[in-house]
């Protein structure tokens, strides 16, 4: 079975469509939604869309919200998707199929338009890309998409899901730490993008103060006997 997670904060404009379209091209996966503190109608666009699981919490962040998810998911392939991925949630289907046939361990989605393409801003999808490099000898283009397919045991061997905005860097750290397959996967997948008013600057502040605090911890985590470059 694929178990989709999708967590979601105040996307009732969007996390509708982006379920009834999972649910069209996958009909028999599992599909969580945790509405993080929402203070709209998440939870009940959620639900109408088809959702086995919509799971309302306080507020905690997207790694608490994917935690939650996981813990409540039984596939053995998982499918992380934002919620504001709307009608583009059909180009999952490329990311599942290189895990599907055992060609990767993990995908991660390219969305179009930039080379920072992904998620992210400009700053904070610089700081996450470098300090992939250094830590793990490779270049990922998208850092911070948080659109992947992986195998369940990928995500149980990396530790489970990091707090807050650096959950998608530290389980692309981990997983290249640990030998498995990281592909990145070109899709014509789209989101919401955040605005550049005080609200968004805020937000981006909080994603690279997040990123920043994950990055922090995964230097002090670096094996000792790992044979990349960065280590020696």
């Amino acid at each position: 079975m694929i178990s989709v997670l999708i967590p979601a904060y105040n996307e009732a404009l969007r996390v509708g469509e982006t379920v009834a379209t999972i649910r069209a091209i996958l009909p028999n996966s599992q599909i969580i939604v945790i509405d993080d503190g929402s203070q709209d109608e998440t939870y009940a666009r959620a639900e109408e869309a088809g959702a086995d699981v919509v799971f309302r919490q306080k507020q905690k962040g997207k790694g608490a919200a994917l935690k939650r998810a996981f813990a409540l998911s039984t596939g053995k392939v998982i499918l992380l998707l934002d919620a504001d991925v709307g009608g583009s949630a059909r180009e999952a289907e490329k990311l599942l199929a290189p895990v599907l046939k055992g060609d990767a361990d993990m995908t991660i989605a390219l969305l179009p338009g930039s080379s920072g393409s992904g998620g992210g801003f400009g700053l904070v999808v610089g700081k996450a890309r470098s300090a992939i490099r250094e830590l793990t000898g490779r270049e990922m283009q998208a850092p911070l998409s948080g659109q992947r397919a992986v195998r369940r045991e990928v995500i149980e061997k990396c530790g489970g899901f990091a707090e807050g905005w650096g959950v998608e860097v530290a389980l692309t750290v981990r997983a290249l730490w640990k030998n498995y397959r990281v592909v990145e996967v070109p899709t014509e997948m789209t989101h919401r993008v955040t605005g550049r008013d005080w609200k968004g600057i805020w937000h981006r502040f909080q994603q690279y103060r997040s990123v920043g605090k994950t990055l922090s911890l995964l230097e002090r985590e670096i094996p000792e006997t790992s044979s990349l470059p960065a280590h020696r």
